[in-house]
């Protein structure tokens, strides 16, 4: 028996998979430059939640004035809600910090701040934004309206809200990337 040689010039190739390949999953350094920017849209949501507990939410003014002697015409978030957007945005960034770590429940937990800071703007605010209360009854020309502290605790809300839901949508930091065999043997029962 003889056997077969083939000259050198005729090359053999492996199978072909680069027809069959699993899609591509996001590199680890853009899942992490997302998470990065996910915790500083949270970073900037609590930045808001502290500027509109100081800030003026609402906002009464007589004509074109808004001196009106005896009454307060500028209600800050501080005025409207106590303390409430101040405990939300410290408890907030200690969750930050906690979902940097990649602490599940913390993510949820900026969920949930968010969700209640929300819902201080719009079930606490939104009904009094055209309220001109006492003021409205002296003075005819009395007009009521939203200012900066009350997009600053919606924005605020927002991006808790959405920061957080986005991580918990994130596969979790540190999980196993699909193997090689795995992706091989997929692209074996297609052929």
């Amino acid at each position: 028996m003889t056997a077969h040689i083939e000259p050198a010039h005729v090359k053999r190739t492996a199978v072909d998979y680069s027809r069959a390949m699993a899609p591509s999953l996001p590199s680890f350094s853009s899942a992490k430059a997302l998470r990065l920017g996910l915790l500083a849209a949270a970073v900037a949501g609590v930045i808001c939640l502290l500027l509109a507990t100081f800030a003026t939410v609402i906002e009464i003014k007589v004509g074109t004035t808004t001196k009106v002697p005896d009454h307060d015409t500028h209600l800050s978030g501080w005025d409207r809600h106590g303390p409430a957007l101040l405990v939300i945005a410290l408890f907030a960034a200690a969750m930050i910090a906690g979902a940097a770590r990649g602490a599940r429940p913390a993510m949820a937990a900026l969920v949930v701040l968010g969700v209640v800071a929300l819902l201080i703007a719009i079930v606490g605010d939104v009904p009094d934004l055209n309220e001109t209360g006492f003021v409205g009854q002296v003075y005819e020309d009395a007009a009521a309206g939203p200012k900066a502290g009350f997009y600053l605790e919606t924005l605020g809300g927002v991006l808790l809200l959405a920061s957080g839901g986005l991580m918990l949508a994130l596969p979790a930091a540190g999980a196993p990337a699909p193997r090689v065999r795995e992706r091989e043997r997929a692209a074996d029962a297609e052929a």
